[in-house]
């Protein structure tokens, strides 16, 4: 059995890092960030999964995409099916956050998911509107982050982690100093720029057809997306909603009980859809033309769609 603290390792060009045993599970982190912000979650998570969490490309220590490849969601999403091939997994839980929440979404669409569950999710906006404050908030995070470059040693008071990092986490006064100083590190010196414009204009679609349980968990203190600005009108009609309460954009840090709840929800979920699946009656018996219906628990104001 591999060990709680796990390993890390290179796997198709990819920095990432392992722990745990089971089924298996993927964690992708949000544009400008790392593996890292998974930490609070993975010694729970380990006891029942066998949980890979990746650098994307460009940020973390994974390397940019090399200059001959054009940076795409399809290029990426190409390079975490290589990722997922290479460790020797048809499907995995997908979880992810921001830009890792659309990753998984694309990942589902291909047919890699067991479940899909998602975090303050990009891609499920529409492009003109949510540009602007993108901008606005992405820029503030940014700018900030390559001031506090030069006064990490600021980040050791909580007061100058909660001013700095408001919105992006919704209490981050929790957030050790030694994670927050290598998070300000990642963020200045990352591919944010050349990943922000490839999504740029771009949205999630076609994904109502994904048979996978499918939970879309939108954070309170999140200034960037809502159920508001965010329809999840592309996702199946069993995709759970549900809220975070006193969360931020990144909100694993801000309450690992509730967001470990979430994604546990989501993986119950799956696995009562693969009961469902093996033990549907074939098609002519007498009980082919019964039906049942599965629902999981999750955060406050969970919901399917109808």
């Amino acid at each position: 059995m591999r060990q709680t603290g796990g390993v890390t390792f290179v796997v198709a060009g990819l920095h990432a890092h392992r722990t745990g045993s089971g089924e298996a599970m993927l964690l992708l982190h949000g544009i400008g960030h790392r593996w890292q912000m998974w930490t609070p979650l993975l010694e729970s998570l380990s006891q029942d999964f066998d949980v890979v969490a990746v650098d994307l490309p460009g940020f973390g220590l994974s390397p940019r995409f090399p200059d001959d490849v054009e940076l795409t969601m399809a290029a990426a999403v190409d390079m975490l099916e290589h990722v997922m091939d290479e460790i020797g997994w048809e499907r995995a839980h997908l979880v992810g956050n921001s830009l890792g929440g659309w990753l998984a979404l694309e990942l589902a669409k291909r047919g890699r998911a067991t479940s899909i569950c998602t975090l303050a999710p990009a891609g499920l906006w529409d492009p003109e509107r949510i540009e602007r404050r993108l901008r606005l908030w992405f820029g503030l995070w940014l700018g900030g982050s390559r001031y506090l470059r030069a006064f990490t040693g600021l980040l050791r008071f909580r007061l100058v982690r909660t001013v700095t990092m408001a919105g992006l986490f919704g209490r981050p006064w929790r957030i050790p100093a030694e994670i927050a100083i290598a998070d300000v590190h990642n963020f200045a010196t990352s591919a944010f720029e050349e990943t922000f414009e490839a999504g740029r204009g771009h949205r999630f679609s076609d994904g109502q057809h994904i048979a996978e349980p499918v939970t879309v968990a939108w954070s309170s203190r999140d200034p960037l997306f809502s159920a508001r600005r965010c329809p999840v009108t592309e996702l199946p009609a069993h995709t759970r909603t549900v809220v975070l309460r006193g969360c931020g954009h990144v909100p694993t840090w801000d309450d690992p009980p509730l967001v470990l709840e979430t994604i546990r929800a989501t993986a119950a979920r799956a696995r009562i859809h693969q009961l469902h699946r093996d033990t549907r009656p074939a098609v002519g018996s007498p009980a082919a033309g019964s039906s049942c219906s599965f629902t999981g628990s999750g955060a406050e104001g969970g919901s399917s769609r109808s």
